[in-house]
């Protein structure tokens, strides 16, 4: 008996050991499954800004595959629908080839939805999706995300979700600038407008009676001047002025008594649009003497934002001329190519201050060779390859003298058969028997 107890408690203690390892050792092999998914980048540009009641700007809706080709594509969009509406949900410019169903919004709802295919699939670091043009309604902050239920598949031929990586944007919507004083601009004379002169000239007008003014400068749309006059000029310089929105605000006094105030805006945008390089692609036409470039180009602008694109060519083989002649373009633009031709295409982005950014890239026309070495790139890889095992083996027969022990068995072999049919000695034929 005491022994069948001494049995029982060592099997616990085993069984307690055992579990104890197993249970460790489990812990040490959990896998977060969501990190072996592909991921998928959406955004939106801008991710903040600064924008006036009544004004509309533009939100563009941007992938990163990651390196991971995607071809379909289902987006929803949700935004402050009590900061927020949408004037138009473009997607005239997208890398969406085939829409599944057209660009759609819900201003009483606060949604928006981009959904289509992508033929063939893409990679790219900044796909275009769509643009959505917004309109500022009242003062606050509006908030605009990638909605959980948005889909990205990958082009893997089982229509994989890939894990979507999404990041919100949050944009300031500033008061409205009540009026007041009569106030004009010569440099800034539309206060919805962006410009690119950060020395603006405000002027106003004196109404009879009025002894004198006090104004101020600033960032803020409300702002009251003090009570403190700044004499009976009409106009006033403002120097070197950072980007951003400039509000300026007066006040007159009249028989010693000060009025309301008056507000008037100054959009400041000396920055051009962000860097950018664009990409070309050839297609050859069934005529042999001419290529058609195809040239690719995005970016953005984080203040005033883009406005359009512009593309001027540089013919190389001319002597050099004057600037070219620019006009205006949209992503893809085809630029033809004569035999030889050796063009500079240069693409301007202008921004709605009027800054320009411009970025080049050179395409010249490619004869049969060079289209060989750009269209079969794996099979020359693979002739190198055979070349290369080639010179290997005989390089390796030559060093070790092979081939000359080769002939030498091929000059022996030759002797012994010489010798063979010397030595070999013919029967005579049998006479026949003469009755």
């Amino acid at each position: 008996m005491k022994f069948f107890n001494y049995k029982i408690i060592f099997f616990i203690l085993i069984s307690i050991f055992f579990s104890f390892s197993f249970s460790t050792y489990a812990q040490t092999v959990n896998i977060d499954a969501s990190k072996l998914l592909a991921h998928v980048e959406v955004s939106l540009s801008p991710r903040s800004g600064s924008f006036v009641e009544g004004s509309t700007f533009q939100v563009p809706i941007l992938v990163n595959t990651k390196n991971r080709s995607i071809n379909g594509i289902e987006i929803r969009i949700n935004f402050d629908k009590n900061k927020l509406s949408i004037v138009n949900p473009t997607g005239g410019t997208s890398i969406i080839g085939v829409w599944v169903e057209p660009p759609g919004f819900d201003n009483t709802r606060g949604t928006a939805s981009y959904v289509g295919v992508i033929p063939n699939g893409i990679i790219t670091e900044s796909g275009l999706i769509g643009t959505i043009t917004f309109k500022a309604k009242v003062s606050g902050k509006a908030v605009v995300s990638i909605a959980s239920n948005s889909k990205i598949l990958l082009n893997d031929g089982l229509g994989t979700s890939a894990q979507l990586d999404t990041v919100r944007a949050e944009y300031n919507i500033l008061a409205k600038a009540p009026d007041g004083v009569l106030i004009f601009s010569d440099t800034h004379p539309i206060q919805n407008n962006w410009y690119n002169n950060n020395t603006p000239i405000v002027s106003w007008q004196k109404d009879e009676g009025v002894s004198g003014f006090s104004f101020i400068l600033d960032n803020k749309p409300n702002t009251i001047p003090d009570n403190i006059s700044e004499g009976e000029d009409i106009i006033k310089t403002f120097d070197t002025l950072t980007d951003g929105l400039w509000y300026f605000h007066i006040k007159a006094i009249k028989n010693g008594a000060w009025g309301s105030t008056g507000h008037f805006l100054l959009r400041v945008d000396t920055n051009p649009p962000a860097e950018f390089n664009p990409e070309t692609n050839f297609l050859t036409t069934s005529d042999s003497k001419s290529d058609r470039t195809l040239v690719s180009f995005f970016t953005t602008d984080n203040l005033s934002g883009l406005d359009h694109y512009e593309v001027g060519v540089i013919d190389k083989n001319q002597p050099a001329t004057q600037s070219p002649v620019f006009e205006q373009a949209e992503s893809p633009f085809q630029v033809p190519l004569t035999e030889n031709g050796k063009l500079q295409i240069i693409v301007r982005a202008v921004d709605k201050a009027g800054n320009v950014r411009d970025q080049s890239v050179e395409a010249h026309y490619s004869s049969g060779i060079s289209k060989f070495f750009r269209d079969y790139p794996v099979y020359i890889l693979l002739g190198i390859i055979l070349l290369g095992i080639l010179l290997f083996i005989l390089h390796f027969l030559f060093s070790h003298h092979i081939i000359r022990y080769i002939r030498r068995i091929r000059e022996i072999l030759k002797k012994e058969e010489v010798t063979n049919k010397n030595n070999t000695v013919i029967p005579k034929p049998e006479q026949e028997d003469v009755e």
